[in-house]
C-alpha cells in the first residue's frame, strides 16, 4: 500500500482565480500617504480591479491636506474613458478628501 492518500475522485483544478461574492470586493482605495507617482500606479491598478469586478462606483481617499493628491488623482481619473463622472463626496463622508467615481456602463 501506498503512503499517500488515493483520492476516491479526480480532484478539481482551478484554472483561475476563485468566483468572488460582492461581500469580497473592495469598493474603494485610501492613497494618504503616498507620492503622487506612487498614487497613480496605485489608483490605476485599484481602478481595473474594480472595472473587471463590475463595480458600478468606486470611492478614492486621498486626504485633505495641501490638495495636491486630489488634483493629481482628478488629472488621472480625466483621462481615464473607463470613468463617466467624479466628483468629492457629500460633506459627512469626507468631503474634500474623498473622490467618488463612476464607471462607464
Amino acid at each position: 500500500p501506498s503512503p499517500f492518500p488515493v483520492p476516491s475522485s479526480p480532484e478539481r483544478v482551478s484554472t483561475g482565480p476563485a468566483p468572488r461574492s460582492p461581500e469580497d470586493v473592495s469598493s474603494g482605495i485610501d492613497l494618504r500617504g503616498l507620492t503622487g507617482d506612487e498614487a497613480e500606479l496605485t489608483l490605476l491598478l485599484a481602478l481595473d480591479s474594480a472595472v473587471v469586478d463590475g463595480l458600478p462606483w468606486f470611492r478614492i481617499i486621498h486626504g485633505k491636506g495641501t490638495g495636491a493628491l486630489r488634483v493629481r488623482v482628478a488629472q488621472i481619473l480625466k483621462r481615464d474613458k473607463r470613468v463617466a463622472q467624479y466628483q468629492l463626496a457629500p460633506p459627512q463622508q469626507g468631503g474634500s478628501g474623498v473622490t467618488v467615481v463612476e464607471f462607464v456602463s
